[in-house]
C-alpha cells in the first residue's frame, strides 16, 4: 500500500477517499453491512392462447434493485446506495382453472432470464462524523440472472384482447456467480404480488 500523507485539511481524503479510509482504519475492527429493499418491477406481458384453457405468455420486464451499504469502522467509513437495473424476458405457461363472465381464475409457472444493464454505488465518505467526500462507483455484472416462478391469479377481461390482473406468487432466484450482493442472493426464495395489464392474442 502506498503511504498517504494526511494534512490538517485532509486534502488527500478528497483525492483518494477509499485509500484514506483504509489508512485511518488500520489496526481497527471494520465491518460491512448491506440492507436490501424490495425490488420494483414493471413489465409488458403478451399472452398467446394455445387452447381455451392453456396459454403461453412472454414479454419484457424492468426491475430496479436498491440496497443501503455501509463499510468501515466506527469513525471512518462510507455509506451509500447501491442501484441495479435489470431487463428481463419471462416465459410462462398459464392454465385457466375457472372462467365466469369477465373473470378468469388461473395458475401459471415459468422461467425468467434477466440481464443487469447498469449499476452504481453512490458513496459518502465520513471521517469522525463529518462527510469529507463523495464518489460514484460504476458496477458491471456480466452473468445472466435466472429465476423460476409460480403464481395463482385473477384476471378481469376488459375486452377480448386486454385484461387487468392481480397475481400473488413465489419466485426462486439462482446464484449468478458474481461477487455482487443483491436481495436475490440474500433471499433467493421470495413471495411477490404482480398487478398489471395483459395483452391477449390468439384467442
Amino acid at each position: 500500500m502506498t503511504d498517504v500523507s494526511l494534512g490538517p485539511d485532509c486534502s488527500s481524503w478528497n483525492d483518494s477517499p477509499l485509500l484514506a479510509m483504509l489508512l485511518f482504519n488500520k489496526g481497527n475492527e471494520t465491518s460491512v453491512s448491506v440492507k436490501h429493499h424490495t425490488p420494483l418491477t414493471f413489465g409488458l406481458t403478451v399472452e398467446y392462447g394455445l387452447t381455451p384453457s392453456l396459454s403461453l405468455e412472454s414479454g419484457l420486464t424492468y426491475s430496479r434493485l436498491t440496497s443501503d451499504v455501509r463499510e468501515g469502522g466506527d469513525k471512518y467509513y462510507y455509506t451509500g446506495e447501491q442501484k441495479l437495473h435489470y431487463i428481463g424476458i419471462p416465459l410462462n405457461l398459464k392454465y385457466t382453472v375457472l372462467s365466469w363472465k369477465a373473470l378468469d381464475l388461473y395458475a401459471s409457472a415459468g422461467v425468467r432470464v434477466q440481464k443487469c444493464v447498469s449499476g452504481e454505488v453512490d458513496k459518502r465518505y465520513v471521517i469522525e462524523d463529518v462527510m469529507k467526500s463523495t464518489e460514484t462507483e460504476r458496477l458491471h455484472v456480466k452473468p445472466l440472472q435466472w429465476s423460476l416462478s409460480g403464481a395463482v391469479g385473477v384476471q378481469w377481461n376488459i375486452s377480448r384482447f386486454l385484461g387487468l390482473y392481480a397475481e400473488p406468487g413465489v419466485g426462486y432466484w439462482f446464484d449468478d456467480g458474481s461477487s455482487l450482493q443483491t436481495i436475490y442472493k440474500e433471499k433467493p426464495l421470495n413471495f411477490n404480488l404482480n398487478i398489471g395489464l395483459r395483452l391477449n392474442v390468439g384467442r
